[in-house]
């Protein structure tokens, strides 16, 4: 692909997203949730969709953009980025989208918002203290705490995925190594970080790796590499041995992939000339297909 959409592949594997003015969610009577769904955002809202894509529904119908869904573990609650009060804040809303309640509140902009696997903590990338690193806090907002120390001038951790057993945290970082993302893992806590991918990108070449999801068993992460030159989805064991290459469509770039609750198939996001769609494939990489058009950011409910 062009340098252009080389440039693009960095923003947005680094979860710089540009959104506008948050409106209220709509009141009246709420469709029931399917049990087994996926969130997504289209069209700059928040919609959910049964989990072989039929009967999408708006969850947020704003004038401006939600993004980043993220379902807390009980599949309960929807926690994603939202711009009502001005800059990029975290809310969480139930499952049909009603009752959305401001998370954080800070000037600086969050972002890229998981949950804990216990539902009492969150993990995000702000910008509150300069550059972005990640932070927990408790589900609720309170107890804001800094996680990482990694970022340098432009150049910063994002995109944090809390392991099953909630001992680890991976993300992307672009700190330690400037224009050339790689991912680590870090305990909750701050400690034992760990650098799992080691690629040779730079300014002129790519070699960026973000987005990562844990496997419900805790073993795989599957995560967004463009180090052959397009965003694909790659796996590699928890430790970050094992590397591969599982999925990518030509011409395209396939970014945040995530596992299926029952760990079978992987939804990700395919991108081409700024278009979206949400496809599925195999937890070993064959049996690709489309499952949503105009659709990205796939959220499984657990």
């Amino acid at each position: 692909m062009g340098r252009y959409g080389q440039r693009m592949s960095r923003l947005l594997l680094l979860g710089l997203v540009a959104a506008a003015l948050l409106a209220p969610v709509p009141t009246g009577a709420a469709e029931p949730a399917p049990a087994r769904g996926l969130a997504f955002e289209r069209n700059g809202d928040i919609f959910l969709a049964r989990a072989d894509g039929s009967r999408p529904r708006n969850l947020t119908r704003t004038p401006s953009r939600e993004y980043a869904p993220a379902w807390s573990p009980d599949g309960e609650r929807l926690l994603f980025v939202g711009y009502r009060d001005g800059n990029a804040e975290l809310y969480v809303a139930r499952a049909d989208g009603r009752g959305v309640r401001r998370v954080t509140r800070h000037r600086g902009e969050d972002l890229t918002p998981a949950w804990s696997p216990d539902g009492r903590r969150l993990a995000f990338a702000s910008n509150r203290r300069g550059e972005y690193e990640l932070y927990v806090a408790n589900a609720d907002g309170s107890g804001v705490r800094r996680l990482t120390r990694l970022a340098r001038p432009g150049y910063g951790s994002f995109s944090p995925a809390w392991s099953p057993d909630g001992r680890r945290i991976a993300f992307s970082s672009a700190g330690p190594t400037p224009e050339n993302p790689e991912l680590y893992s870090i305990r909750p806590d701050g400690g034992g970080l760990k650098r799992l991918t080691r690629t040779k990108g730079d300014v002129e070449t790519l070699g960026d790796d973000g987005m990562p999801s844990f496997s419900p068993d805790g073993r795989t992460i599957v995560f967004t590499s463009n180090r052959t030159g397009e965003g694909e989805v790659w796996v590699m064991r928890a430790d970050g041995s094992g590397q591969r290459r599982l999925a990518g469509l030509p011409r395209r770039d396939d970014w945040a992939p995530r596992f299926a609750p029952d760990g079978r198939t992987i939804a990700f996001e395919s991108r081409a000339l700024g278009a979206g769609e949400i496809w599925l494939v195999r937890k070993d990489g064959t049996g690709a297909r489309r499952l949503l058009r105009n659709a990205v950011a796939p959220a499984w409910r657990p």
